[in-house]
């Protein structure tokens, strides 16, 4: 192990051993089930709060959209053409 890896594992220890009080933190953050949330948890519910859609899903919802628009064409009776991106 380098000490890059080693240095990621302890981050991620120390962010599963601390408990931060829900007295301390806004009600979105806020585990009431139990008195605390630990780092690790407050840092999945961050980043799946900054969650930016990936290539893939930006292309399946092009296609998506794409498909869409058709299908309305085809109802219409219109000859389909290529619709750029």
């Amino acid at each position: 192990m380098n000490g890059y890896e080693l240095m990621a594992e302890l981050k991620k220890i120390v962010c599963d051993v601390i408990v931060v009080s829900n007295d301390w933190l806004p009600e979105d953050f806020r585990d009431e089930r139990t008195d605390g949330v630990t780092l690790a948890a407050l840092d999945r519910k961050c980043d799946s709060m900054l969650h930016k859609p990936t290539d893939h899903q930006l292309e399946k919802f092009e296609k998506d959209r794409r498909i869409e628009l058709y299908a309305n064409m085809i109802e219409n009776g219109q000859e389909i053409t290529y619709l750029p991106k």
